[in-house]
């Protein structure tokens, strides 16, 4: 007899420590989750769901950290409703999404708009960053509504516009910054090579410069380095106490598989062999987290040159097929999968007594 208010009772089969056990889940009226029993327990006066079927593997929802998931006067690129259903069908229970909608997320008055929006059109739980401000005093005004957002995105060209805000929030904010690790001298200037080779005018390296940049000014931030496409960023991450993410396309695709809009986005896909190292640092389990960064366009706007074309490619879909194939294959352990997926970005937010994990209270 359970003495708390149950809504649903759960028999799941899942994986604990690398064996297939079935669990006994009981899930509250508020979502949460209230007990976890080893077995399938009997249980009567409750509605219980069935999910040992078959070949059928409960995990825990995942988290997206980096999406775009446009709305706004964007809509015709994608929308929230269209955005979070394709995040549902993946499994994710809670994407981030990020600030350079149009109107950009820069202020109090775009903020609460994009808050409303979520509220009445996303299908999972959704968390919104701010960009950087033009003005200190737009920050203070934003940090007053701190429970509305998740975190600041810094893009490359605010190391330019912005720079001096951005020093100013790094030693008043003590929660998430996510950063785009690109030097604006590169991100800013247009290409004059070939699409598969755009990664020699955007070199990865100056994610590195960027990042030892941000922590000379860093004083009480929490510095997340994104889509990283350079191999030796999660290693100069750990040794700052910053986090970083990947991206699929940077560990599954090189240069040379680059051959049209569609495979264009920033930073540039790398060469063959920082992918292959890329790879071996996913495997190895050095990322904190592995992020779609999807970021849809219309189908007119990825027809055109390569060189108007917009970078970003729409793969929230695709982005935990990838891991969980990867998991299937026995490339990834289901502890670097969860880690990935689940408790990793649940870590980022600081979000992890939540969600992440198949557990009583999340």
């Amino acid at each position: 007899m359970v003495d708390i208010l149950i809504d649903k009772v759960f028999h799941i089969r899942t994986l604990i420590n690398g064996s297939t056990s079935e669990l006994t889940i009981y899930v509250g009226d508020d979502g949460f989750i209230k007990k976890v029993s080893y077995g399938r327990e009997l249980v009567s006066g409750y509605e219980v769901i069935d999910l040992c079927r078959g070949k059928l593997l409960t995990l825990p929802g995942f988290i997206d950290l980096h999406v775009h998931l446009r709305d706004f006067k964007l809509s015709y690129k994608e929308d929230i409703v269209s955005g979070s259903s394709a995040a549902a069908s993946a499994g994710y229970v809670l994407v981030c999404d990020m600030p350079n909608t149009n109107p950009r997320i820069d202020n109090v008055e775009v903020l609460k708009m994009r808050v409303e929006e979520v509220l009445r059109k996303s299908y999972v739980d959704y968390g919104v960053y701010c960009g950087i401000p033009n003005d200190v005093s737009v920050v203070n005004e934003l940090l007053s509504l701190k429970e509305l957002f998740v975190g600041f995105k810094i893009y490359p060209e605010d190391l330019v516009d912005r720079f001096e805000v951005i020093k100013y929030l790094l030693g008043v904010y003590n929660g998430l910054v996510v950063v785009h690790g690109e030097l604006p001298e590169h991100a800013l200037r247009p290409s004059t090579r070939d699409l598969s080779l755009r990664y020699l005018d955007r070199p990865s390296w100056g994610e590195l410069v960027v990042t030892k940049m941000l922590s000379s000014i860093n004083k009480v931030s929490k510095i997340h380095i994104t889509h990283s496409s350079h191999p030796s960023t999660p290693y100069l991450c750990r040794s700052l106490g910053f986090t970083v993410d990947t991206t699929p396309y940077y560990f599954l695709l090189s240069g040379d598989d680059v051959r049209d809009c569609w495979g264009k986005v920033n930073p540039p896909i790398n060469n063959y062999i920082s992918k292959t190292l890329i790879f071996n640092n996913l495997i190895y389990g050095v990322y904190d987290a592995v992020v779609s960064d999807h970021a849809p366009h219309s189908i007119e706007e990825k027809l055109v040159d390569w060189r108007l074309c917009p970078p970003g490619i729409a793969d929230v879909e695709v982005c935990s097929r990838v891991l969980l194939t990867l998991f299937i294959k026995g490339f990834l352990s289901y502890e670097l999968l969860i880690k990935y997926l689940c408790r990793g970005p649940a870590k980022v937010l600081g979000v992890d007594g939540v969600l992440g994990s198949l557990s009583s209270g999340f």
